[in-house]
């Protein structure tokens, strides 16, 4: 079984999406990854020099003989809407 997920923002807006990613075949082996990005997202640094965003990739497989997670967190600047 495998999944996947991406999403980017503000932080608390990726929190959201994370929260929110559908889990395709109520798969364990996603809720550890979503439980450990949610983690990792709470203890996000804040206070500057620290960027406001993050982009997050996630994709995973598992069956019965293998199992292999990819996460990727990568910090990123918002600025602000353009006109």
């Amino acid at each position: 079984m495998s999944f996947n997920f991406r999403t980017e923002g503000l932080i608390a807006d990726v929190v959201e999406e994370v929260t929110a990613a559908d889990n395709p075949g109520e798969n364990p082996q996603f809720e550890r990854v979503r439980a450990f990005v949610l983690a990792e997202l709470e203890a996000w640094p804040t206070e500057p020099p620290a960027l406001n965003g993050v982009l997050v990739e996630v994709a995973g497989f598992f069956d019965s003989s293998s199992r292999n997670v990819t996460i990727i967190l990568r910090p990123m600047y918002v600025g602000p809407p353009e006109d």
